[in-house]
């Protein structure tokens, strides 16, 4: 009598407590994917604090990033971006005019004057190659290619790709680089 007693109750009762307790172990639900305003922030995070125009692309991320509906995958993507040397390449996340709005909206950025000047040791580098061009011992192809070094320099730091820390520590490493080599062929 008991082992039938047993047997009804596996049958009847077993399956609805096994269907309550596979219901309560479905684990965590997958976490909520980044808001527009958390991945336009992350990316002037990556800026860093001295980046110019770090504000304006952080603007331009979050307008665009709403204006254009970006999915969960794409700010996730952004989100999980842990530096601007090693991007995750996100941008291939977007369509093609999606793609563009965003280019459009960064170029504009950078088209405008950066909100800070450049570093004093950018401008004493700035300096020194202009000397160098009033320099007959220095070839006109070295001038040029040291002209179009400082040029891409400067423009990374308009740009907002070095925060000013970094963009000055290069351009007072290039200007005692230049008048070690120069200097004494040029009369300094």
């Amino acid at each position: 009598m008991r082992r039938g007693w047993i047997l009804a109750w596996l049958v009847c009762w077993l399956p609805g407590w096994l269907s309550i307790a596979a219901a309560c172990h479905h684990g965590d639900p997958p976490p909520e994917a980044p808001s527009c305003t958390a991945a336009a922030d992350h990316v002037r995070g990556l800026l860093g604090p001295d980046a110019p125009r770090a504000s304006r692309i952080r603007d331009a991320f979050a307008a665009r990033c709403a204006a254009d509906g970006w999915d969960d995958e794409m700010r996730a993507c952004v989100v999980a971006t842990t530096s601007l040397r090693k991007p995750r390449h996100c941008k291939a996340k977007l369509t093609r005019d999606q793609r563009a709005a965003l280019d459009r909206e960064l170029a504009e950025v950078a088209a405008t004057p950066a909100a800070g000047r450049l570093p004093a040791a950018c401008r004493d580098c700035g300096a020194v190659i202009e000397r160098l061009a009033g320099c007959a011992a220095v070839p006109v192809a070295t001038r040029g290619a040291l002209q179009l070094a400082y040029r891409d320099l400067t423009q990374a730091w308009l740009r907002g790709s070095y925060d000013a820390r970094t963009v000055e520590i290069q351009c007072r490493s290039m200007t005692e680089r230049l008048r070690q080599a120069f200097a004494a062929k040029c009369g300094w």
